[in-house]
């Protein structure tokens, strides 16, 4: 549970303070007006409708067969958002390669590709959107023992939260963590089968494009 709670600690953090931070920087730049004192500030809120796509590099860890499972990974994303007022919601798929593994003396355990499908629902502050995420989610993994392989998909679920800044008009930038909970599979390798399931997190930062 620790090893959840730091990370997810740091993404609430910086999802709490990259927005309202980005204002301030605003504010202060050469030529930005002031409103008179008194005076509300309309929220103005930008577009983020349409179909997006980019790239996202990460750092995974967790635990199979009660070892831990660490390593970086790496892929891209496409997704298409909606948008009613301040409320954006879409839908997202990815897909990344990574080395999550873990070596003992005579066995290894990679977690290879990573694959999710994936609702989303934000609320935009301007230029920011914080946001939820969750759905199903699959993963390949091997397992090498005794000098034999297997190899194996398991399916599962997703949930996270994320955090997601518009640099342009057409290119933004996003961090977000992901829980995969995936179910158990066997493995058929010497001298026995093993049965395993796993449980990953994911700390990714990504960019996108809008079309």
């Amino acid at each position: 549970m620790r090893r959840i709670l730091k990370p997810l600690i740091s993404v609430v953090a910086l999802v709490a303070t990259l927005g309202p931070g980005a204002r301030v920087l605003a504010g202060d730049l050469p030529g930005t007006r002031s409103a008179p004192a008194g005076a509300s500030m309309p929220m103005m809120t930008s577009n983020w409708a349409g179909f997006y796509g980019g790239l996202h590099l990460g750092y995974g860890f967790g635990r199979t067969r009660s070892a831990d499972l660490d390593g970086f990974v790496g892929g891209g994303q496409v997704g298409i958002n909606f948008q009613s007022g301040q409320f954006v919601y879409g839908s997202e798929l990815d897909l990344a390669y990574g080395h999550v593994d873990y070596r003992a003396f005579s066995e290894t355990f990679q977690q290879k590709w990573l694959g999710s499908g994936r609702a989303r629902l934000g609320y935009a502050f301007e230029r920011f959107l914080p946001f939820i995420t969750g759905g199903f989610a699959f993963t390949n993994a091997t397992l090498k023992s005794g000098g034999t392989r297997a190899d194996n998909t398991h399916f599962g679920y997703v949930i996270g939260i994320g955090g997601e800044m518009m640099l342009t008009d057409k290119i933004s930038a996003n961090v977000q963590f992901l829980h995969f909970r995936f179910g158990s599979e066997t493995y058929n390798v010497q001298p026995t089968t093993r049965d395993a399931n796993i449980v990953t997190n994911q700390l990714r930062v990504g960019v996108n494009y809008r079309f």
